[in-house]
């Protein structure tokens, strides 16, 4: 039987052993080798395993993501510039002739980016489905805290709770790590955070400084984060589908479809999932926010705008009206002669939210609900996301004189965010 070395014992294997067990290399292996290493209390290789499997498995999302989005980017390009096989589209062949150039264009990625696909380990999804859901930090805040790395402990059961928000068990694990003798609070953070929420933040940050061109800046910033977290999200979900059944050609194209399309909507929500709490509205706010910074530095087109794309996704606000009413008095007329739009990435980001909701509630109704139709059965429904007002982070409650109703937000609720430095703190907005 071949010998399976411990990562810490390794260099004193026998060196003479006729077979060695190699080493595992997928993030599938890496995690499976990081249980078994649990189980058999080898906490040291518990952690080494499970750490390089959670890395591997975030290249292989960012990498296999990142080429989609490429090659949907060429694609878009050789339709901009009609740039087709054929002078004119004949039965909607260019649609298809797009489809095989971006199979071409990733499959090109892949090659160049050194991507494989964990299919033989990995046939039912399984795997990706525990990696998908953060289960490896269950087991890397058992292994972290039985190694007494107690500040990487909380940082792993928070992480965890993000996903998993009302798991008591491991908030119970989490505010015991707190207590734990030399944690440091100021260094737990949430290991798989989206790149755009310290940006997010620290723009926040900066309105109780009233550092406004610093608010501008890093909003602007987080605004095109966020929009590229979650296009990576919703170019992964164009992933393999097991149709559990054998369709035709059109049904085949309409279940995968909706099974990605219901992969999509649940990245719009989990882009609200900030701390284990969500934020209907987190991706307005960003224009709620820069409505506010713009007009603080007189820049009232910009202020304009803004106020403008956040009233697409919430048209009743009163306070923003009131607000945009303001800045037409500063403007002296000046709207009339160019009357304003909501900017172009917040429109489209509407457009395409709205066209979704339409295409999921039209799907329920004339598919899932039909007992005429069973071809999209095997399609999950479940769109549930954990929520909690959104007004913990941005409120409703304004100020009502002439000189402040632009400042529509709240600075009196308490949130859970990171410092500069990643800390975990409570801070007062």
């Amino acid at each position: 039987m071949t010998r399976i070395c411990s990562v810490k014992s390794v260099i004193e294997c026998d060196e003479n052993d006729e077979e060695e067990q190699p080493q595992p290399t997928s993030f599938i292996d890496l995690y499976e080798q990081g249980v078994q290493s649990y189980l058999g209390n080898e906490f040291e290789d518990c952690v080494y395993f499970l750490e390089n499997a959670v890395e591997k498995y975030r290249a292989y999302y960012e990498s296999t993501a990142n080429c989609r989005i490429e090659c949907e980017y060429a694609s878009r390009n050789i339709r901009n510039k009609g740039e087709f096989l054929h002078e004119t589209d004949v039965e909607n062949l260019r649609f298809y002739e797009l489809i095989i150039r971006r199979t071409l264009c990733i499959r090109k990625c892949r090659s160049r980016e050194g991507i494989q696909l964990p299919f033989e380990e990995d046939y039912d999804g399984y795997y990706m489905d525990l990696f998908k859901h953060r289960q490896a930090y269950t087991y890397l805040h058992a292994c972290y805290t039985k190694t007494n790395q107690v500040t990487l402990a909380a940082s792993a059961a928070l992480t965890y709770m993000v996903k998993h928000p009302g798991d008591t068990v491991m908030q119970k694990n989490f505010e015991a790590a707190l207590e734990k003798p030399g944690v440091d609070k100021e260094e737990i953070l949430d290991l798989e955070e989206k790149k755009f929420v310290k940006m997010f933040v620290a723009g926040i940050l900066k309105i109780n400084d009233q550092k406004w061109e610093e608010v501008i800046s890093l909003m602007e910033s987080s605004i095109m984060q966020f929009i590229y977290d979650e296009n990576q999200c919703r170019a992964y979900c164009e992933g393999e589908f097991d149709h559990g059944f054998l369709p035709d050609f059109i049904s085949s194209i309409a279940n995968h479809f909706t099974n990605a399309l219901y992969c999509k909507r649940n990245c719009t929500q989990e882009m609200g999932m900030v701390r284990g709490k969500y934020y209907e509205f987190l991706f307005a706010g960003h224009y709620q926010y820069l409505q506010m910074a713009y007009y603080e530095v007189k820049k009232y087109e910009e202020s304009y705008r803004s106020g403008l794309s956040y009233l697409l996704f919430k048209g009743d606000d009163t306070h923003m009206l009131d607000s945009l009413k303001i800045i037409e008095k500063e403007m002296k007329g000046l709207l009339n002669e160019n009357p304003y739009k909501p900017r172009r990435e917040a429109q489209e980001y509407y457009d395409r939210d709205n066209y979704e909701k339409k295409l999921v509630a039209y799907i329920k109704q004339e598919f899932v609900n039909s007992e005429s139709e069973d071809n999209l059965d095997n399609i999950s429904t479940s769109i549930d996301p954990k929520t909690s007002s959104s007004s913990e982070l941005i409120s409703d409650e304004q100020p009502h004189d002439d000189h402040s109703t632009h400042h529509a937000f709240s600075t009196h609720e308490e949130i859970i965010y990171q410092t500069s430095s990643h800390g975990y703190q409570h801070e007062e907005l």
